[in-house]
């Protein structure tokens, strides 16, 4: 069983460097959610991105089973949640009912990773997303959480909520697949060692069949899913992958077993268009 390395975030806290975002899984069955948790940490994944809802009950039942039969340790976990409860939005009074409600369903004491899912929250709730952040750091105070970050946020915003702030954002969720590199904000990330976690590394598919992923997915032998989940590796990036089924969580883990050349990087960055495929 591959072991998914690490590294070190700002605050000196360890995340893998791959992990599951349950984000678009199927809900129709919760116990197929269940079951894709378990083989998930049977296969050797440890990092899942919880998405807020009733699936975080399924989740957090699957992982109460591997902790129980002695499959693995809740502290050899990492478990992000998600600020994006449609009644909470970012609102200071009713951030923490969401923190904690996400806690029990997970069955946990604390989450690694609480993230803002995206600043447009407290333009609907009409409150200042750096006051949303202020609340966030109580989390970490009062050891509810390990680490905060963000999601969605371009370097402009970033600025805005680092200014006062005592603890920065361990991360950035963005999709920058090649063709949507955004540059700028990963450059501003990198200066303030804020890490890109990388997600819609796809592009929503529309990368699968460009002729550069095809001919490099034929070079090194690999799908072009792979091909553009080492792309986010090898820039440095954390990446998340919305992955059910076991079959291709296993096959996913064959990225570790090779590495893009410069000049593949180099060529893959030039794909930038610009252009957004999740909106």
């Amino acid at each position: 069983m591959p072991v998914i390395e690490s590294v070190t975030l700002g605050n000196n806290t360890k995340i893998p460097i791959f992990g599951l975002a349950t984000w678009g899984w199927s809900e129709s069955a919760p116990e197929s959610i269940s079951q894709s948790v378990k083989d998930a940490i049977d296969l050797g994944y440890r990092f899942f991105d919880v998405s807020p809802g009733k699936m975080e009950e399924e989740v957090g039942e699957a992982i109460a089973d591997k902790i129980k039969e002695g499959a693995v340790k809740r502290e050899e976990l990492y478990l992000v949640g998600k600020l994006s409860d449609p009644k909470a939005f970012h609102k200071a009074d009713l951030m923490k009912e969401a923190l904690l409600t996400t806690m029990r369903r997970l069955n946990v004491a604390y989450l690694d990773l609480y993230v803002i899912d995206c600043p447009e929250g407290s333009l609907i709730s009409g409150d200042d997303f750096v006051d949303t952040w202020y609340e966030m750091e109580k989390f970490v105070d009062n050891f509810l959480v390990k680490s905060i970050g963000v999601s969605n946020f371009n370097h402009d915003l970033l600025k805005h909520l680092m200014n006062g702030a005592r603890f920065l954002p361990v991360t950035n969720q963005l999709e920058c697949p090649p063709s949507y590199t955004q540059r700028a904000v990963r450059d501003f990330c990198r200066e303030k060692r804020v890490f890109i976690t990388a997600y819609n590394i796809t592009a929503s598919s529309t990368l699968i069949e460009e002729p550069l992923i095809v001919e490099l997915a034929t070079k090194y032998k690999k799908t072009p899913e792979e091909i553009l989940l080492r792309y986010q590796i090898d820039m440095g990036h954390i990446a998340l992958a919305q992955l059910q089924s076991k079959s291709r969580m296993k096959n996913y883990l064959e990225i570790f077993k090779f590495t893009l050349t410069k000049s593949d990087l180099s060529a893959l960055e030039k794909l930038d268009r610009r252009t957004k495929a999740y909106v």
